[in-house]
């Protein structure tokens, strides 16, 4: 019995030790596979930021200088106030179809891709229309038809990817956008004012870079059979076997009776109304004073350093906007973006008739707090939305916010910006919208204090 025991310890040794290295090779497994899965993340956020990059370089090389388009074309304010309200009048009809159209075929990245490329045709055609306005608005029109599910698309897509921790680095995401718009609407400015090139380089850059950004969504977005098995398994998880038919009834339903979410497209709605009257005039207002004072041949060089103040100002935003959203939460972030929409007027307004180094600054420091004024809306808004709305509408309700910013806000600031300038005035115009905004803040909040005042304790 004695001589048992040592043999039966080396026995008990050697299972000891066996187990200990069986662990090990556990542990060295685990850590393996979640290297494996940090770097295929980093790989496939990687692929997002280049998306986002090559998606807004392609826009921003035209888009922007639209405006500037239509007035070398001989187009009055007015005109340009009309033509520029074709895509959100558009956009506030077609966006939610594609959404709903998306989230119940479960085919984004097919609707994705298509709508977009031939949105980019119908728009270099303007170019081919730009002595007859019927034609030109026609061309628009069809544009806007097809780009209306674009933004919205590709944001869903981005945002539902991402779980919930993640989604606050969406604006960290979206900064690259931000960063591709800068560069190529900077170089651009710079095309379009030489005398050499013109306004018609900047389509032919427009149809190279949206080929480009087409293969990349291609090559970045979940194919088309992932996104229907999602469609799938959220409409499963819904209890819901005939969702063709509710998902437009209970998506309409949310918005009207959800009071946040209504609160959220009223907000953004208001942005984009704002942002659109600045959008359309403001650099057409840029242009006049330079001209009045004899320095065109220093503005393409000069509205390029505006657009890089515009692209820092929404590059630092997208980055930061995460880290307000903890500190604040998504809505208090919106409430803040609204009180600071008077400030872009005042600056563009309150510059003086001069052209000096104060104009200047103003103009620069214009462009930053817009940018980051949208930045910061949009980061928030549409995370808050993905998070409250039901998990099989996200493109439903993100079409929807688009079409509030886009279509009705947009809308709205075509009409009654170009209406106003024509009567009296871009730079009154601006003084006459800011003191406008505050007016209706101070109103908003003194029957926010007059409710709560109210409110039974």
């Amino acid at each position: 019995k004695n001589m048992c025991c040592p043999v039966t310890a080396k026995q008990t040794g050697r299972a000891d030790t066996a187990d200990m290295l069986t662990k090990r090779a556990a542990h060295q497994a685990n850590n393996a596979s979640e290297t494996t899965m940090e770097t295929t993340k980093q790989s496939s956020l990687n692929k997002i930021r280049l998306l986002y990059f090559f998606f807004r370089f392609s826009t921003g090389s035209l888009i922007p200088f639209m405006p500037l388009f239509m007035s070398s074309c001989g187009f009055t304010h007015e005109e340009i106030g009309r033509l520029q309200a074709i895509r959100p009048i558009v956009t506030m009809v077609s966006g939610p179809f594609w959404g709903a159209l998306s989230d119940r075929t479960g085919k984004k990245k097919l609707i994705l891709i298509s709508t977009f490329l031939i949105s980019a045709i119908c728009r270099l055609s303007c170019a081919f229309f730009k002595d007859d306005m019927q034609q030109f608005a026609v061309a628009l029109c069809l544009t806007s038809v097809f780009y209306a599910a674009v933004t919205c698309l590709l944001d869903s897509i981005v945002v539902s990817s991402l779980n919930s921790k993640e989604r606050l680095n969406f604006g960290k995401l979206r900064l690259w956008g931000e960063l591709g718009n800068g560069i190529s609407s900077t170089l651009m400015m710079n095309v379009c004012s030489n005398e050499a090139y013109g306004f018609e380089h900047l389509f032919v850059v427009h149809g190279i870079t949206a080929a480009v950004a087409v293969v990349f969504m291609l090559l970045c977005t979940p194919s088309n059979q992932y996104n229907q098995n999602q469609a799938k398994q959220m409409t499963k998880a819904n209890g819901s076997c005939n969702n063709d038919t509710t998902d437009w009834r209970r998506s309409l339903l949310d918005v009207f009776t959800n009071a946040e979410i209504a609160s959220i497209l009223g907000a953004v709605a208001v942005t984009g109304c704002s942002i659109s009257v600045l959008e359309n005039f403001s650099y057409i207002n840029i242009k006049s004073l330079y001209k009045a004072h004899g320095q065109e041949n220093v503005l393409g060089q000069e509205i390029s350093m505006y657009r890089v103040f515009h692209t820092c100002g929404g590059m630092l935003t997208w980055y930061y906007s995460g880290t307000w959203q903890k500190k604040l939460g998504p809505n208090g972030v919106i409430i803040a973006s609204l009180c600071c929409v008077p400030l872009i007027f005042f600056l563009y307004a309150g510059v003086g008739d001069g052209l000096d180094v104060r104009t200047k600054i103003g103009f620069a420091m214009a462009e930053a707090t817009r940018s980051a004024i949208f930045a910061a809306m949009w980061s928030s808004a549409t995370i808050r939305v993905n998070m409250i709305c039901p998990p099989h509408m996200t493109a439903v309700l993100q079409a929807i916010m688009d079409a509030s910013y886009r279509g009705v806000g947009s809308t709205v600031g075509a009409y009654v910006g170009g209406f106003l300038c024509k009567k009296i005035g871009i730079a009154n115009t601006f003084t006459l919208i800011g003191k406008g905004f505050v007016s209706l803040l101070c109103g908003a909040l003194f029957l926010s204090s007059q409710v709560k005042s109210n409110a039974p304790k």
